[in-house]
């Protein structure tokens, strides 16, 4: 299957997980994303996250894993 590839404008403190998972349209809400986050869903290159309050910084490439089937790369550009 295609991944697909998602580009994000994002300040230079970079984006928090949540939000991230959000506007990559991977979760629904990022309440949502807090909580696959707490249930050890959440992956990051194959790396299980365990911080909901997790900063990813802007200049960053990585592949975000949501649940099973739920993927996306995903680059954040500083605005």
């Amino acid at each position: 299957d295609e991944m697909p590839e998602v580009s994000l404008d994002v300040t230079a403190e970079g984006l928090a997980i949540a939000n991230l998972l959000k506007s990559a349209a991977l979760v629904e809400t990022t309440s949502e994303a807090m909580r696959l986050i707490k249930q050890g869903a959440v992956k990051i290159d194959g790396e299980k996250i365990e911080d909901p309050k997790l900063i990813v910084s802007a200049g960053s490439q990585h592949i975000y894993q949501v649940g099973k089937r739920k993927f996306a790369k995903i680059e954040l550009k500083q605005a």
